[in-house]
């Protein structure tokens, strides 16, 4: 009988018992690294949308005029929209609708959001525009939360940022 080889039951059992525990280990770290990786793609769809709303924005704030919008950047419901001449579009309007930023410009309305997220709030607080005099450039400060809509983790990001609008014709001639 000393001559026999093989595997035991119980040497079978504890091997068994260990690749399950191992295979469960990495099953586990896969699930997690599947659930990261899902929450960073919603953080990029974030990302991007905030980034290229917020530069659309930026660029026409910073040579437009705003004025008589001076508010102190409280929760009213007005503040969601902000009225700037822009020197070559004319009047614009950047406005949230329904989770949807948006501009206005001829009667035009342009949505400047892609359909992966929705915009919880948008605000405009505006300091310097009522006294055009007081060499202080109008400051618009934009607060936004964002959220994606895709995914089975809903991803919330509050961001802001403030803008200065220049009168680029004073400028250059000085």
């Amino acid at each position: 009988m000393n001559n026999q080889k093989g595997f035991s039951i119980v040497e079978a059992l504890t091997s068994i018992f260990v690749f399950s525990i191992v295979a469960l280990i990495v099953s586990g770290l896969l699930v997690q690294a599947l659930n990261v990786e899902r929450r960073a793609f919603s953080t990029q769809a974030i990302q991007e949308n905030v980034l290229a709303v917020l530069e659309l924005m930026a660029k026409e704030i910073r040579v437009s005029n705003i004025s008589d919008q001076n508010n102190n950047c409280t929760t009213d419901p007005a503040l969601n929209t902000l009225n700037i001449i822009h020197p070559i579009e004319g009047a614009l309007t950047y406005r949230l609708t329904s989770g949807v930023v948006e501009r206005v410009t001829g009667g035009i309305i342009h949505t400047l959001s892609s359909d992966d997220v929705v915009f919880n709030s948008l605000r405009f607080c505006i300091l310097g525009s009522t006294t055009p005099y007081d060499n202080e450039s109008a400051r618009v400060t934009i607060l936004l939360s964002i959220s994606n809509k895709k995914g089975r983790e809903i991803l919330t990001t509050n961001i802001h940022t403030t803008v200065t609008s220049r009168d680029i014709v004073d400028e250059l001639q000085n």
